[in-house]
């Protein structure tokens, strides 16, 4: 009896917790707030009203036309309140730090490292973080299957819906890093030929971030290849090779990758 009893407190205190939650949620400059918990379609319908504007094509106040052009696999959700963001900067700082030491070390050694680590310190510094949601985001889906649509709790969010890329970023070391055209079904190896590596990348593997937040630790070498393909939008980056003479390189390479996961696309 006391068991069902603490089990129904419990269940009070989550769900008077949900109704006193503020949920704010931002997309294209525009945001909503509510007061309490929300699904995800209840959140997503008057924001994209507010963003295209009311219209009678649709029984939710936008026409679909308006939606038909986002690529829903690329579309991502992310906590952008302070709490979730803090670690992500610290990392940054961290791996800042990483890359000026070994700017430093290197600044009369290696030329083509030096250029690598100032381009790769450029990009991490342009991204704006934010802890990606593991969520699955698809209006559509969403309305037809409840696992779609997810209840938001207390919290701010950002979601970054947009139409499909025809992008693919390089990074890492590299000679120069770029945006280069998608290409369907090509392979990963297609998009970074050992000639665009500098002779301290892992000349074997690729890590590619994909746009829909997975990442996959490629094989590229003629010894170990596979076929991948990278999703358009998707971020390709080159790790450092590691050595016992530099391991703050596996760091670099693990701070970089954890990161691009967190980048708001």
């Amino acid at each position: 009896m006391n068991k069902l009893i603490k089990i129904t407190l419990l269940n009070l205190c989550i769900f008077s917790s949900a109704l006193h939650a503020q949920v704010t949620l931002t997309w294209q400059n525009h945001t909503q707030s509510y007061p309490q918990a929300i699904r995800l379609t209840e959140a997503l319908v008057p924001l994209m009203q507010s963003a295209y504007g009311n219209s009678d094509d649709t029984a939710d106040g936008f026409s679909s036309n308006n939606i038909s052009n986002i690529y829903w696999p690329a579309a991502a959700l992310y906590e952008t309140q302070a709490s979730k963001v803090a670690p992500l900067q610290a990392q940054r700082q961290r791996l800042l730090e990483k890359l000026s030491t070994l700017h430093q070390r290197f600044a009369n050694d290696d030329r083509a490292l030096l250029s690598a680590i100032d381009q790769l310190t450029q990009v991490v510094n342009s991204w704006q973080l934010g802890k990606r949601s593991p969520i699955k985001i698809d209006l559509d889906l969403a309305r037809i299957q409840p696992p779609k649509n997810p209840l938001l709790t207390d919290g701010d969010y950002t979601l970054s819906a947009k139409p499909r890329s025809n992008k693919i970023f390089i990074t890492g070391a590299v000679n120069q890093t770029q945006v280069v055209a998608h290409q369907a079904y090509q392979d990963v190896s297609h998009y970074v030929p050992a000639s665009a590596r500098i002779d301290k990348a892992n000349q074997d593997y690729v890590y590619v971030i994909q746009a829909d937040g997975r990442v996959i630790f490629a094989p590229t070498a003629y010894w170990n290849k596979q076929h991948q393909e990278v999703m358009p939008g998707s971020l390709l980056f080159v790790p450092f090779n590691t050595s016992l003479f530099h391991p703050e390189l596996a760091e670099v390479n693990d701070l970089v990758v954890s990161l691009a996961k967190n980048r708001l696309l």
